[in-house]
């Protein structure tokens, strides 16, 4: 099974940069012909939306499971070159799985042991996922786990 959010990212991320384009373009326009009181509130808005672009980054997710090993990559937008696996761990290693709802974020935490025999914990972005995403997601990494006993938890914080 593979998940991605891919689409959804891009075409935030291009929405987002093009209402950053029109705000510049309306500071130039304003500046032009001297409505300088108007063209600073449109930097304020516009350095306010640059800070909302920087605080929620943009983490394209994808997600596949061949059975065996679950394989999970996640790279920022727009760096499509590194695409190397964060995560890539055989199925029965997997402990637990949870949600975990931040203020901005949302993170697919996985609980696994290590080849110490030690527990691990991973916390890997998910915040673009849909919410048909994340449940396909839990119940796909749920199913294969060797009947453990997993929920899906929502924590807030």
């Amino acid at each position: 099974m593979k998940i991605s959010n891919k689409k959804k990212v891009m075409n935030h991320m291009t929405l987002q940069w093009g209402l950053i384009a029109l705000l510049f373009l309306t500071i130039i326009v304003l500046r032009y012909f001297d409505y300088h009181l108007y063209s600073m509130v449109s930097i304020m808005v516009t350095l306010l939306v640059f800070l909302y672009i920087k605080l929620k980054s943009r983490f394209i997710f994808e997600y596949e499971n061949s059975g065996e090993v679950l394989s999970i990559k996640s790279y920022k937008w727009p760096f499509k070159g590194k695409r190397n696996p964060i995560f890539e761990m055989p199925q029965k290693k997997i402990l637990d799985v949870k949600i975990k709802d931040g203020f901005f974020q949302k993170y697919l935490v996985i609980l696994f042991s290590s080849s110490t025999g030690r527990v691990l914990k991973m916390d890997i972005d998910i915040t673009f996922c849909s919410a048909d995403q994340v449940n396909l997601l839990f119940g796909d990494i749920t199913k294969n786990m060797g009947g453990k006993k997993t929920e899906l938890i929502s924590e807030n914080g």
